[in-house]
């Protein structure tokens, strides 16, 4: 038997069949009795929670009659009736695991056990199992006061709390941080005084670089400890804020894994024991290792699963690159940095960027699906091996990619044993009472064999066991004469894998087989929205279109992933071939879905300059792919006015977080536009602010010249102005007037436009502007008013753009106030994966530190905001960077590495702090021969040497 309460009360039999406990009356009566297992309940307790404060005068009869309901309703178990009387009350016979409160309770214990003795892994796999258990609030279809039974949900909910922080404590042994945060978040604000919960966001920020998002969360559980208990936070939850100001390595857990975006797997892995140690060896002794293989063999599942294993190996961690999205012959190397969060440098290509940025790490690539992108991967890798000799590439691929280094190791089938688990794993997935006996082992085992051992065909067969036996489907694959005579060569198996991919297809109505087709049309699958409205038919309502994709979902045509609190849908990719090959020759369903996402970017674009930018940046982040796709439709079609409205939408959605390659798209885009199109000043504004943002000022400037001076309509991207760029250039150039000049001006056209998110970026630019030119009191007034505009937005980039303003119109006046305003920015800015704000509040708030606080602790930040604007891309930020550690090198003495510094800034053309005097006066500290050696040595740095040799000089500070 199985008797749930953690959720609404069900009970079933072994064979998971629902049992009929009658009506409200007998329900509460059998939830009183689970909620004691294995105790008696008096009498008195059970009318009380049967019938509350007005018991009928005859209530004990009437308990009788209901206890006799109840137990003719429950199988007996072993040694007589479950519901027995036993003075002065009733009790139900339960053994250990019948009852889910009881075996959630066991499996939370071996889970700590596992954690005191350092088995992390086996103590996270029982937590998911015990937390798993939960289907919502405990006995959720009751009133816990009218039950009589608050103490006992109360118990079990702070149980289940404390099973939740626990998993958390452990996925931070793990190193699975990322994962971490977006499940803390919510937590925290559902229980803001807490101390457990917030002390474990501290940590998980803090081991993911975002120290000042993890002093703001000590900072908000003070401030509710003391305005709502009148308590000071706990000596623990203090000492943990004490490390997080010192970068104590007592906050590192001694088992923490390398960083990764592996996903989280849904499933568990069956068998490839031999070729998981094999594929280890392979990849230990090789540089390149491509698992080679037909479609559906488990290239992926198996690289995945080593990539997992060898995380502790990669100090930099185990990256994951899905090629599947890309068209054929698509942008390989633009993949790959997004994968890393690399973005293209000046005067590189995006594949010397990848190369620079992968040169001094020792990290773990995982290029997934190759064989559409054949040559440009082969290209990226071969430069990869040839230069990065502490990384690694595990790439899977139809055929090996012929590089020089490369082991190709083909992927066999599943051995016969593996197989018939995998299909007993999968068919149990979709009917819970599957249980093989002797003779449906034999026929497992003979759809296995005929399915040739391929994971996915068997995964397809397997998802058909609600609707037949083993034995039925067995002579249903004799009947369509599935398996392909002949020698199992890679060729027949691919064969195989169609011809189960066909029956499935076949086994579909025909509404189903119209909406699986269509999902092809996705890259890296969609949210629901977007699948309703680019593949239903017109006359389909959300209720027909979700009815026919969870029948696919059932029958495992499409496979379904969480994240961020959203669904999304995917089909495999051999399964997205063929749906591709089934749908009409013309284009209207790709018309339809670059149509969608058109109108989705605009969508976004408006809602991000509004208070809820962080729920629009969750939905647009995961569509880049789509986007993509999007993008080069409208440019295929040359469909202009659909091509100026995405890319003039995209700055808002991807430019200041996901990355510069859309602008690269705005710039294609001008092909098609003429000069009178009213969206061609915003889109030459989006083409010339990424070139801004790699540094490259001259294209920069050609770009935004080609808007004659004219301005974009109101509400245009905060980034997509080209009059910005220009004064942003002269800003950047040294020409701080002329860029206030442009910015006073621009002030008086947002208000008259009415436009505060164009307010506050102007107010913004004017401190800035007077921040430069040394009179940052002159700027306060503008930063003032920023800040009281940005609050009235509720906008979180507005909110942070006015702190960072304000931050440095204070800067030097009240750097205690600065320094909050600076982390503040940042917090902000990170609450909505602004990337670009981030940064700058980070390097502002290193940099006061540097000169006001502490010079050692601050070197630690400057090296994170190195980290930070090489992943990001932006070199005129990093360039403001190296400024900045130049001046604290010379405050801790480090006069030889400044000077290396100054040369390599002056023969880049770019502005170094040091002025003649203190020129001067290090050539005084420094010997002549040392002064010269250093300068030479200096001058010859590249811009990616400049960024190591002073990530060096910062670590011996």
């Amino acid at each position: 038997m199985q008797f749930r309460i953690l959720g609404p009360l069900e009970v079933a039999g072994d064979d998971g069949v629902p049992v009929a406990v009658g009506g409200p009356k007998p329900r509460a009566l059998l939830a009183e009795l689970l909620l004691h297992p294995g105790g008696v309940v008096p009498t008195e307790r059970l009318v009380d929670a049967v019938w509350g404060a007005k018991p009928p005068p005859n209530a004990g009869v009437a308990l009788r009659a209901y206890v006799s309901r109840l137990r003719a309703a429950l199988p007996a178990a072993e040694d007589g009736p479950r519901l027995r009387y036993r003075a002065p009350g009733y009790r139900l016979v339960l053994t250990d695991d019948e009852l889910d409160a009881s075996a959630f309770t066991r499996l939370v214990a071996e889970a700590r056990e596992c954690a005191t003795a350092g088995d992390h892994g086996r103590a996270l796999s029982l937590l998911d199992s015990a937390l798993g258990l939960w289907r919502g609030d405990v006995l959720a279809e009751f009133d816990p006061p009218a039950l009589g039974a608050e103490a006992d949900v109360a118990r079990l909910t702070e149980l289940r709390l404390l099973a939740v922080e626990e998993r958390a404590e452990t996925m931070l042994h793990l190193g699975r941080t990322p994962e971490v945060i977006p499940e803390l978040e919510p937590l925290v604000r559902r229980h803001p005084v807490r101390e457990r919960l917030s002390v474990l966001l501290m940590r998980a920020l803090y081991l993911s670089g975002r120290q000042s998002e993890a002093l703001e969360v000590f900072r908000r559980l003070r401030r509710v400890l003391v305005d709502e208990l009148g308590v000071e936070p706990s000596e623990p939850t203090r000492e943990v804020h004490r490390q997080l100001l010192a970068h104590d390595p007592v906050l590192i857990p001694p088992a923490a894994v390398r960083p990764t975006n592996l996903p989280r797997r849904g499933t568990g892995f069956v068998g490839r024991t031999e070729e998981l140690a094999q594929v280890t060896a392979a990849l230990r002794s090789a540089p390149l290792v491509t698992l080679t293989g037909a479609g559906g063999v488990g290239k992926t599942r198996l690289a995945l699963e080593v990539a997992e294993a060898e995380r502790a190996r990669f100090a930099n961690g185990v990256w994951l690159c899905e090629l599947a999205p890309l068209p054929d012959e698509g942008p390989v190397s633009h993949a790959v940095a997004a994968a890393l969060r690399v973005q293209q440098r000046h005067g590189l290509t995006i594949e010397q960027t990848v190369i620079e940025y992968l040169r001094p790490r020792q990290l773990l690539l995982v290029l997934d699906n190759c064989e559409h992108v054949l040559d440009a991967a082969a290209r990226l890798v071969q430069q990869v091996v040839a230069q990065c000799p502490a990384v690694g590439v595990l790439a899977t691929s139809r055929e090996a990619l012929g590089v020089d280094g490369e082991q190709a190791w083909p992927v066999p089938p599943l051995s016969e044993h593996d197989a018939a688990a995998l299909f007993v794993q999968r068919a149990r997935a979709t009917s819970p009472g599957f249980h093989p006996d002797g003779a449906i082992d034999g026929s497992v085992a003979d759809i296995c064999r005929r399915l040739d051992g391929l994971p996915l065909a068997i995964e397809l067969v397997a998802a058909q066991m609600r609707v037949m036996t083993p034995a039925e489907m067995a002579r249903r694959l004799d009947d369509e004469q599935l398996r392909v005579p002949g020698p199992r060569t890679a060729q027949l198996r691919h064969r195989s894998l169609a011809a189960a991919i066909d029956w499935s297809y076949r086994l579909l109505c025909e509404r189903e087989r119209q909406l699986f087709a269509r999902l092809s049309v996705f890259r890296g699958g969609a949210d629901f929205p977007a699948v309703h409205a680019v593949c239903a038919e017109p006359d389909d309502s959300e209720d027909d279109t979700l009815d026919l994709l969870t029948a696919l979902i059932d029958k495992s045509m499409v496979k379904v992933g969480h994240a961020a609190g959203d669904s999304s849908y995917r089909v495999l990719e051999p399964l997205r071939a063929y749906g591709r090959d089934r749908l009409p020759g013309d284009a209207a369903l790709p018309r339809r879905h670059a149509a969608y996402f058109t109108a989705l970017a605009e969508q976004a674009a408006r809602g991000m300059r509004g208070p809820d930018e962080g729920a629009w940046v969750e939905r647009t982040s995961p569509a880049v792919d789509n986007l993509r796709a999007a993008f080069e439709q409208v440019m295929a079609d040359g469909d202009t006015e659909l091509a100026l409205r995405l890319v003039t939408a995209l700055p808002e959605v991807l430019h200041i977080r996901v990355g510069y390659e859309a602008a690269g798209w705005a710039e294609r885009a001008l092909a098609l536009a003429t000069a009178e199109h009213p969206l061609y000043v915003p889109c030459v504004g989006a083409a010339a602010r990424g070139a801004w943002n790699v540094g490259d000022f001259p294209r920069a400037r050609r770009l935004a010249e080609r808007a004659g001076g004219r301005n974009p309509p109101p509400g245009t991207a905060r980034v997509a102005y080209p009059g910005d760029v220009l004064a942003d250039v002269a800003l950047y150039e040294g020409d701080a007037a002329s860029a206030l000049c442009h910015y006073e001006t621009e002030v008086l056209r947002a208000r008259r436009d009415g436009d505060p998110i164009r307010l506050v970026w102007t107010l913004y630019y004017v401190a800035v502007c007077h921040a430069v030119l040394r009179t940052p009191a002159r700027g306060l007034p503008a930063a003032e008013e920023s800040l009281q505009v940005a609050e009235a937005t509720a906008n979180p980039t507005a909110r942070s753009m006015a702190r960072y303003a304000l931050g440095l119109a204070l800067k030097k006046s009240d750097p205690d106030r600065a320094l909050a305003l600076f982390d503040e920015a940042e917090a902000l800015a990170a609450s909505v994966g602004n990337s670009w704000w981030r940064g700058v509040a980070l390097m502002e708030a290193a940099a006061t530190r540097a000169v006001h606080r502490d010079p050692a602790a601050a070197a630690r930040a400057l090296a994170d905001v190195l980290d930070h604007w090489e992943r990001v891309g932006d070199w005129t930020q990093q360039w403001l960077n190296l400024r900045y550690i130049i001046r604290l090198l010379v405050r801790l003495g480090h006069d030889e590495d400044a000077v290396v510094l100054h040369h390599c800034l002056l023969t880049a053309a770019k502005p170094s702090p040091l002025d003649t005097a203190r020129l001067a006066g290090l050539r005084d500290r420094l010997d002549r021969g040392r002064y010269a050696a250093a300068a030479t040595r200096g001058a010859g740095l590249s811009a990616t040497e400049a960024v190591l040799h002073a990530r060096a000089a910062l670590r011996a500070a």
